[in-house]
């Protein structure tokens, strides 16, 4: 996916989550995110977006853009309805290799804070659904992009449980044909992008892997073969709340 890809994912799930907000009280639980209520999700991804948008701003020396701070009732919605636009505006008037801030060292461009948005917003979007019925798919392509993310996430990251031995984790996404092999070793994950055997596969659509692995329900049955218990190893490299 490409800069303009991202961002556009960006603007939509920012959309989807509007949507999902207006929709109905916010003082309810969110079944992927136990301890938090939708008001609390709204809070966070509202408060995400503000900082990328700042990050932004700083990178360009643009006048950073309002942020007042979440309210709380009934004008959390409208809050978020307020505060989230400006961080589509402000990728769109971003070139792509604009230098800014970015927590990975070799990409401090905004390139990265488009792809970021993107994931952490679809992941949160499906999460927001969850309140009020089922979380709709993530976008085929954006899914694939964001597995690819969850491993270069884990190697920036480079802390490791200390409790993996070699586990092999296969993933094929039966709709896209993308597939990837995963290797948990004790000092971090190594990922090749290749058919193979391993303790564990996973087959299924490329959104339902994504899901998966981010510990969230799949929208229909991801087939498992091999020693499942590889996933709870994986689980213990990843966590994303």
């Amino acid at each position: 996916m490409d800069y303009l890809d991202h961002v556009a994912a960006v603007e939509r799930e920012l959309g989807a989550i509007t949507a999902v907000l207006g929709a109905g009280p916010l003082d309810v639980r969110v079944p992927t995110c136990p301890d938090w209520t939708l008001a609390d999700l709204t809070r966070h991804m509202g408060e995400f977006a503000g900082f990328w948008t700042h990050v932004l701003c700083e990178g360009t020396g643009r006048t950073k853009t309002p942020f007042p701070a979440p309210p709380s009732g009934a004008a959390l919605a409208p809050w978020f309805a307020e505060v989230s636009p400006h961080l589509v505006t402000g990728l769109r008037a971003t070139a792509p290799e604009t230098a800014v801030w970015t927590w990975k060292p070799d990409d401090q461009t905004a390139r990265f804070i488009a792809r970021r948005s993107a994931h952490e917003l679809a992941v949160h979007r499906f999460d927001a659904q969850t309140t009020r019925g089922a979380g709709g798919a993530i976008e085929a392509a954006l899914a694939g992009d964001g597995i690819d993310e969850i491993f270069m996430m884990m190697s920036v990251a480079a802390r490791s449980s200390g409790q993996a031995s070699g586990e092999t984790l296969h993933l094929h996404a039966t709709d896209s044909g993308d597939e990837w092999l995963v290797t948990l070793q004790p000092k971090g994950v190594e990922v090749e992008r290749r058919h193979a055997k391993a303790d564990l596969a996973l087959r299924g659509a490329v959104s339902d892997l994504e899901l998966v692995l981010y510990q969230r329900p799949p929208g229909a049955e991801v087939e498992r073969l091999g020693d499942e218990g590889v996933l709870g190893a994986f689980y213990r490299e990843f966590t994303f709340d």
